[in-house]
């Protein structure tokens, strides 16, 4: 989910990018799916996920200053714990953005038509997937624009759910057992899935050049996790006066709900551009992200070589053919889950790898990545078994996959 950041932007036009990668799926539909765990408790989960995703934004800062160049936390953990423990967080990394494609089409699709879902979000893939091929990207000040276009809208919402005072209770209580009430004891689980809407930060962090470009990341990291937060806080807060906890967790589009009840459906329209502009933007960036961390593998022996100097055409592909199969088994919700699940152990290894960093090598201390390995750990155990027993497959796949291609290459030789 990296892009090239030239020298010269500075620190605003840095953060508005990193926004641009970060907003869409996490924030349009991983609301409800998260209000239905904790409830009213939402906002502290939010607040929660923060934690582990400014931990692993500082630790991946820091390791593309001392191991410039493309990879990501695939190559700073082979580099620094070794092929096998590198091998395994390309595999979930893959695997988080397979998931990730197919939440961010799904949300898309939902905004779109609600009742058919499908055909739009399999739209949406087969259009990004011939723009990657043909190397088709928006110019970055169009990106820019398409950014504080979403942040616009999405700041009408706060503003239309505030100013309308939401709908009196009924006063009927919920039977227990009914999603969205108050389950302080499921903060973990619910933050782990929230950690999916700050996914996108290592455009900043680790933008893959020859160089680190982040303009003074001790004020840029914060910088960007914070307004982050507040976005997404302002948000959630919306939402939850409207809707309420109960109603927020059944609806499947609910940035639209909340305005349909604060009588203000005369801008759906809007937010259902914004949705489809914050989802088709950041799903280009997940497609060429698995690519590019494919060209990378492959190139390490770490991956099947197709004998080319380039591998990332048939990897986005795959990439997407995955993608179409989460949309047309699951939900975004689902989608969602799996994709935080698999990138919280991805950044459990990229912090464990940063803890090696020697002093001269880091802006941030030690115990940065120290605390950003046990939050990753702590939050990804917590997450459903359906997901935790995928991203374990994946592990001890990646892992073996490695004697398997020495053995292939053997009897080629």
């Amino acid at each position: 989910m990296t892009r090239t950041l030239p020298e010269r932007h500075g620190v605003v036009d840095t953060v508005i990018a990193g926004l641009g990668a970060m907003v869409g799926a996490g924030l349009f539909a991983g609301l409800a799916p998260a209000s239905a765990l904790v409830g009213g408790w939402l906002p502290v989960a939010m607040v929660i996920a923060a934690v582990p995703a400014v931990l692993a934004c500082c630790s991946t800062g820091d390791q593309a200053g001392a191991f410039p160049g493309p990879g990501g936390g695939y190559r700073y953990t082979r580099e620094q714990l070794g092929r096998w423990p590198g091998r395994m967080a390309g595999g979930l990394y893959l695997t988080s953005r397979v998931a990730a494609a197919a939440a961010l089409a799904g949300c898309f699709g939902a905004y779109v038509d609600p009742n058919r879902p499908a055909l739009p979000a399999l739209g949406l893939l087969a259009v990004v997937l011939v723009a990657d091929a043909f190397d088709i990207r928006p110019p970055r000040g169009i990106t820019k624009a398409l950014t504080i276009f979403v942040l616009v809208v999405l700041a009408l919402v706060v503003a239309a759910c505030f100013a309308i005072a939401p709908p009196p209770p009924t006063g009927v209580v919920a039977p227990a057992g009914t999603a969205g009430l108050d389950r302080p004891g499921n903060l973990l689980p619910a933050a782990g899935l929230l950690f999916f809407a700050f996914l996108g930060f290592e455009r900043v962090s680790a933008p893959g050049t020859g160089r680190a470009v982040v303009p003074r990341p001790k004020v840029v990291i914060p910088v960007l996790v914070v307004i982050a937060l507040g976005i997404y806080l302002a948000v959630s807060f919306a939402v939850l006066r409207q809707l309420g906890p109960t109603r927020l967790a059944v609806s499947t589009v609910p940035l639209r709900d909340a305005l349909d009840a604060a009588d203000a459906s005369a801008l759906d329209p809007v937010i259902t551009v914004a949705a489809m502009v914050a989802t088709a933007v950041a799903l280009l960036l997940v497609i060429g992200g698995g690519g590019r961390m494919a060209d990378v593998m492959a190139t390490s022996g770490d991956l099947p070589s197709t004998g080319r100097a380039e591998h990332s055409a048939l990897a986005r592909w795959l990439v997407g053919g995955g993608a179409v199969v989460g949309v047309l088994v699951a939900g975004p919700a689902d989608a969602i889950e799996l994709a935080a699940t698999c990138a919280l152990f991805y950044y459990a290894f990229t912090n464990a790898a940063a803890r090696l960093l020697t002093r001269e090598e880091r802006a941030w201390p030690a115990r940065t990545a120290c605390f950003g390995l046990g939050v990753s750990v702590l939050l990804g155990m917590a997450m459903p078994p359906v997901d935790l027993a995928i991203a374990l497959g994946v592990v001890v796949l990646a892992g073996a996959a490695g004697p398997l291609l020495t053995l292939v290459r053997s009897a080629r030789r």
